[in-house]
Parts: C-alpha cells; structure tokens; sequence
C-alpha cells in the first residue's frame, strides 16, 4: 500500500507506476495512475506538441508550416484542395492538416499535401516515369 502525494488516498502499489534505474525496478511513483495521468494532460499543449513533431521529423517548426500554408493559399501544392483529406493533429481528433511533403533522400520540405496527394505519391514511390506512363494512360482512355 502507498499514498498518493496529490490526492491522498492510500492505494495498493498496482495503482501506482513502478520507477525504473539502470534498467532495473528501482521503486513506485509518488502520484498513483489516475493523479499522473490528470497532471500529463493538464499540462498537454497541442500546439507546442505539434511544433515539437514537426521540428523532430521534418526540421519545421510550426510557424514555417503556416508560412507553407500562406504561400500555398491554404491549399494542397499538388491538386489545391482546400480539403486535407482526413489527416487530424493533435489528441481526441483535433483539426485538418496537410501532410509535409519531403525528400526522403535529402529531407528537404517541398511543400504540404492533402492524404490522397502524399499517398499517391508514396505509392508511385516519388516515380515522374510510372506518373508520366499514368498521364498518357489516362489521355489514351479519355
């Protein structure tokens, strides 16, 4: 049995997250689970976590994701939806986003796309040949 430091109550050690040292248990939390977890998403900021994702993986930050979004008229750069296609940010749904388009070589940003543009992309692989071959394709069926 344990106390939790913010509500209280004392608990069994299972409602409590066990401490870990040099990869080994080394003791329990002093906040039980339900307190912990009330404290992490008191303190959640989805804007700062999407500015911390965005800096990790793409080297962005938020600001130059609006900027992006600015100069491309909030549109996708390749078909200029409005409509980013059912990508979310940010927990319990959050709003549309566009996806940052990037080269996986290089890591460079190109610009943002809606879901149906960047999988599209994905599955040709960044391939100009097989969208060449998909544009005559489609001119020969029209």
């Amino acid at each position: 049995m344990r106390t939790c430091n913010i509500c209280n109550q004392t608990k069994p050690l299972s409602e409590f997250y066990q401490t870990i040292r040099n990869g080994e248990p080394y003791g329990y939390h002093g906040k039980c689970k339900s307190c912990y977890v009330k404290k992490q998403q008191e303190k959640y900021d989805p804007i700062k976590k999407r500015d911390e994702n965005l800096k990790r993986v793409y080297g962005i930050g938020i600001q130059e994701y609006n900027t992006l979004l600015e100069q491309q008229n909030h549109r996708c750069a390749i078909c200029e939806s409005i409509d980013p296609k059912g990508r979310k940010s940010g927990r319990g749904g959050g709003v549309d986003v566009f996806y940052v388009d990037h080269d996986h070589k290089t890591g460079k940003v190109r610009g943002l796309l809606c879901n149906i543009c960047n999988r599209t992309m994905g599955y040709i692989g960044e391939n100009s040949g097989v969208l060449e071959e998909m544009i005559k394709y489609l001119q020969k069926h029209q």
